[in-house]
């Protein structure tokens, strides 16, 4: 045995030890133990393999949640983080539900009772979380839409959910929070249900029934894909139409612009006020529910508004700038082509692996004007690996793979 071959024998269980501390360190000490990874760092497919095994268990020994009835999350003595659990068994996969309310108003009960049954009937499990701050947007302040991610985490670890089949629906608030949440994380989604609740939209006075010109970034682009079902009565003055008729006009106009969006529905009636179709909103989960996520589409729209949120499908920005339209697809075989819209690069990673390009061969990434930003052989590492798999429990997106934008 030569003395190369015999050092890495002894470094791999090395690289070992550093996966599993890495699935509990801090932000400071993971970027350290992915550069300690460096002499180990290049592996080949049969390592590669491995390793996907080897972290898919390391991150399955996070949090967990109760199994039934009403829980909490964040601490049980303060009664923070309230989720309720009920529906199915998981088979089906799993379905969030978005409570409706208000300033100081709001109640997962109310979810659970509406779409815990639907939940039920799909043999899915069901989990009904409730806002940390009761407020119109509580589904995005104090921390509320990190709180909901997590418990989608541990739900994961908890049951034996198909990750491609997981659901975000809400009415009211909750359809705020399904349109909000559901296109800032449209790559963790199979499908997102918004009832007589609408996106954030700009209008012209700010007033309830002002003339709607715009919805707030971050949310149309990133239903590129994502299976989405809107529902709208007319008459409905708690939520009024105008938000939700202006953003099915939006999303037509980016699809003929752009192509994608091949999985809408835009539901218009009149007559039921505030209220759910008539015969609940199973109707509506149905048409959802026959969609699974694609995680590796051949073409992204992503607009960053999260500072936090670096991982979009296979595209990976350490500082992504706000509201940015970036467009990245596989343009050919072994070819990307990337839109930045003139944002600076820098921190930019496309992650890869065989189901986007062919690993043996050479990667070319070219910019609108055919500039070509990289072009050679892409390597597997083990840090690619690792910094995927620690970024969410979601074992379709470890990728071994990435181009590191100069």
């Amino acid at each position: 045995m030569s003395l190369v071959v015999a050092w890495l024998l002894l470094a791999a269980p090395d690289a070992d030890r550093l996966a599993t501390e890495f699935f509990t360190a801090d932000a400071a000490r993971r970027a350290a133990i992915l550069g300690e990874l460096g002499p180990v760092d290049v592996i080949d497919a049969a390592e590669a393999a491995r390793w996907r095994t080897l972290l898919s268990k390391l991150s399955a020994k996070g949090r967990k949640l109760k199994k039934s009835g009403t829980n909490y999350f964040l601490d049980g003595k303060e009664k923070r983080g309230k989720y309720i659990v009920a529906g199915g068994n998981g088979r089906g996969g799993l379905l969030i539900g978005l409570h409706g309310g208000g300033e100081g108003a709001g109640d997962a009960g109310e979810a659970a009772g509406t779409f815990g049954p639907i939940a039920g009937r799909f043999k899915c499990v069901g989990i009904f979380p409730e806002v940390l701050e009761k407020t119109e947007r509580g589904w995005t302040t104090s921390g509320t839409e990190e709180f909901v991610l997590d418990l989608i985490e541990a739900a994961k670890r908890t049951w034996k959910i198909d990750p491609d089949r997981v659901y975000i629906v809400g009415h009211s608030m909750g359809g705020f929070g399904s349109w909000t949440l559901g296109a800032h994380h449209a790559d963790l989604f199979a499908g997102a249900g918004p009832y007589a609740g609408a996106p954030i939209p700009y209008t012209v006075d700010g007033g309830p029934r002002s003339k709607v010109v715009g919805i707030v970034e971050g949310i149309i682009p990133s239903f590129f894909h994502l299976p989405l079902h809107v529902y709208q009565s007319l008459d409905d003055v708690q939520v009024p139409p105008e938000p939700n008729v202006f953003a099915n006009a939006e999303i037509l106009r980016w699809k003929a612009e752009y192509g994608g969006y091949e999985r809408y529905k835009y539901v218009e009636v009149d007559g039921r006020g505030h209220g759910a179709p008539p015969g609940g909103h199973v109707e509506g989960f149905t048409w959802l529910y026959q969609f699974a996520r694609d995680p590796r589409p051949k073409r992204i729209l992503w607009q960053p508004v999260l500072p936090w949120k670096r991982m979009f499908y296979w595209l990976w920005w350490d500082q992504p700038v706000a509201r940015v339209l970036v467009d990245a697809r596989i343009a050919a075989p072994n070819e990307i082509r990337l839109d930045l819209a003139g944002a600076s690069q820098s921190g930019f990673r496309l992650l890869l692996d065989e189901r986007l390009v062919d690993l043996d061969k050479p990667v070319r990434v070219v910019d609108p004007i055919g500039k070509v930003l990289f072009e050679g052989i892409v390597p597997m590492t083990r840090s690619t690996m690792l910094m995927t798999a620690g970024e969410r429990f979601d074992a379709a997106n470890v990728y071994p793979a990435r181009i590191d934008l100069p």
